[in-house]
């Protein structure tokens, strides 16, 4: 019986949830702040700072939430159905490379105890990110439509200090996509840079393997670093 739901299984995600419909390929920049996506789509990223329960009072943490929700309502009313947000939590591990030396032992053993964790890898770091997904029937026009959704975002989401993620420029003149450097850490669980060429950003940004076949999980090896997985369910 099992073999049999496995096999069922199997063939109806081969039939109607190919691997690009769960991770719709990115194209390329069309503005500073947007990506192309397959099916006539742009796609945007905007990071936020957490807030931590422990410094904040019951009342401001419920305005929060509040706030929150009002612009999750404000996005909905803007676009309905031709919009798609994803929202990602991330936790990764803080490496530091730089050796601190101090002329007075008790500083230095300070120092030394202080910046441990962050180099044997046990400090780890917690980001909060949005992505907003439009769907267009001309560039130009989902353009303008995005650059909308953005600025209500910077506006609504202002108590969380939004960034929106863009293009970035090296000392020779390379451009990087900042996107593509966030979805390199999703997918392959490092980041890496991810520069703007005639290459899609989401060919680039692939350093793993992704298996989409079994039913209620994903399996990721990446060329670097450990075996992951993810669970899958069905709403």
């Amino acid at each position: 019986m099992r073999n049999g739901a496995n096999s069922m299984a199997h063939d109806f995600h081969k039939s109607v949830m190919p691997a690009e419909d769960k991770v719709p390929l990115m194209g390329y920049p069309v503005d500073e702040l947007m990506t192309t996506l397959s099916g006539n789509r742009l796609v945007s990223l905007i990071q936020l700072k957490g807030v931590s329960p422990e410094t904040r009072s019951d009342e401001e943490l419920i305005r929060l939430c509040e706030t929150r929700n009002r612009y999750f309502l404000a996005l909905g009313k803007k676009e309905g159905k031709n919009l798609l947000v994803h929202t990602y939590t991330t936790k990764t591990g803080i490496e530091l490379d730089t050796q601190y030396t101090l002329p007075l032992p008790a500083l230095q053993d300070f120092v030394d105890a202080y910046t441990e964790p962050f180099r044997n890898g046990t400090f780890y770091q917690v980001g909060y990110s949005i992505a907003l997904i439009l769907k267009y029937r001309e560039v130009d026009e989902g353009i303008e439509r995005m650059s909308d959704l953005l600025s209500l975002s910077s506006t609504l989401l202002a108590e969380y200090d939004p960034v929106i993620m863009g293009l970035e420029e090296n000392e020779h003149g390379a451009l990087f996509s900042q996107i593509g450097r966030y979805y390199s850490l999703l997918i392959n669980g490092h980041e890496k840079d991810v520069l703007v060429s005639d290459t899609r950003l989401g060919d680039a940004i692939i350093d793993s393997v992704t298996n989409f076949e079994n039913y209620d999980f994903v399996e990721n090896r990446p060329n670097r670093g450990g075996q992951r997985f993810a669970t899958t369910f069905d709403l």
